[in-house]
């Protein structure tokens, strides 16, 4: 299958939306480098067969119906949707939070503020 075929069956089959990185990811897992899939996924935006919304730090795709008329409520749905398929295990911020409590720095840092707040 070409990189083209490959994005269409995998939004057909998520098809609430999906990140553009989930996209890439699963062509990547089909033998094909990531510079073809991404050079495929602008091609079908270009030619609107994929719909793609900038939602926070990502991008969300999916195939475009002829037939519905997208408002932007229901664009925001859409993207507000997909977004939510993030567990805690693919977010960054899960990250930040666990160096953040497992850090000395910030731990005493901690201790300065209580301390602060006693004393005030």
């Amino acid at each position: 299958m070409t990189a083209k075929e490959l994005i269409i069956t995998y939004l057909q089959q998520h098809k609430g939306g999906s990140r553009s990185v989930d996209i890439h990811a699963h062509l990547v897992e089909h033998g094909l480098k990531r510079e073809s899939s991404m050079s495929a996924l602008s091609k079908l935006v270009h030619s609107g067969e994929v719909l793609r919304a900038r939602f926070r730090q990502d991008y969300i795709c999916w195939l475009k119906n002829t037939s519905v008329v997208i408002s932007p409520s229901e664009l925001r749905n859409r993207l507000s949707n997909a977004n939510r398929r993030l567990n805690a295990m693919n977010s960054i911020n899960v990250v930040f939070d666990e160096c953040r409590t497992n850090s000395q720095v910030y731990r005493m840092d901690q201790l300065l503020r209580s301390a602060r707040e006693v004393r005030a």
